[in-house]
């Protein structure tokens, strides 16, 4: 469902009283005895659409949209509300159950379970999600390679005149630290990743709110809690959850897959193509110098 500004045709909110680009209110006052529909509920006021189940004509503040994206006046809406994940019942199942049945529906039951999900989300509750799969993502393959560096035999670690206990302590060390590192940074890059991509969403004119794209884009990381299975986490997870990515926000965001794809694929198509560009720039000027020579 797509509704203009009256001003500026910039697409706004179901329920945004005024235009988030240009400040135009939208809750326009009707004329009396004008042929224009007005709301069933607010009279004095003009209607932006018409619900698509009772019929009845809404203004901007009765307007909501509905979990198929057809609009809904706030009656209706209230009759059909979405679903809540399991990862929003976390105090009634509990944060780990909660976490590991989201993550089995999203990545097995992905269209299906962002379609009917609720797309608000606190800014708490999504980097939560993001820090749990940072932590399942990397947790069994740093637990594997700690395993290795314990399991080596005391002579080869006296080779380099390294005791073996202090060997083990270090390797203890980056263990305790990566597991500490592993879900910040990964409440931080999911920060980044998922301001850059609601600027993407902002510049093709869609009116969600950014705690909607966080919380996409931090569910989209389910399937990182393949990272039990060692290396899975790091090498299979990353790519699955870019897919998950577009669903998500095509479904939370109400939008088309075509800006759905582009909000999420075009800042990392754009980092690789500027990564690519600079070692191919570096790579030119390194055969230049040579031949110079």
């Amino acid at each position: 469902m797509r509704i203009p500004c009256p001003r500026c045709q910039a697409f706004v909110v179901p329920g945004a009283q005024s235009c988030a680009w240009c400040g135009t209110s939208l809750l326009q006052s009707a004329t009396p005895g004008a042929s224009d529909p007005v709301c069933a509920i607010h009279p004095e006021l003009l209607s932006l659409q018409a619900c698509a189940r009772c019929g009845n004509f809404a203004c901007a503040q009765c307007l909501r949209k509905g979990p198929r994206d057809e609009p809904l006046c706030a009656t209706c809406h209230d009759r059909v509300p979405a679903d809540a994940l399991p990862w929003d019942r976390r105090e009634e199942l509990g944060t780990l159950r909660a976490y590991f049945q989201t993550c089995q529906a999203v990545a097995l039951r992905p269209t299906a379970t962002f379609e009917r999900a609720r797309p608000e989300g606190s800014v708490g509750s999504s980097l939560g999600f993001a820090a749990l799969s940072n932590l399942a993502a990397y947790f069994t393959t740093a637990l594997f390679y700690l395993a290795v560096v314990f399991a080596i035999p005391a002579a080869m670690t006296e080779i380099d005149n390294v005791s073996q206990s202090g060997f083990r302590l270090v390797a203890a060390g980056v263990f305790g630290v990566v597991m500490v590192a592993a879900p910040v940074m990964g409440m931080l890059v999911a920060l980044i990743n998922a301001a850059l991509d609601h600027l993407v969403f902002r510049l093709q004119r869609t009116g969600r709110p950014f705690e909607v794209t966080l919380r996409a884009n931090t569910l989209s990381l389910a399937p990182y809690l393949l990272g039990v299975i060692p290396f899975c986490g790091m090498y299979i997870a990353p790519m699955w959850a870019l897919a998950l990515r577009v669903i998500a926000y095509r479904s939370l965001h109400r939008t088309s897959w075509g800006a759905a794809a582009l909000g999420a694929l075009a800042v990392p198509l754009l980092t690789f193509g500027l990564c690519f560009g600079g070692y191919a720039v570096v790579a030119l000027v390194g055969a230049v110098a040579g031949i110079g020579k």
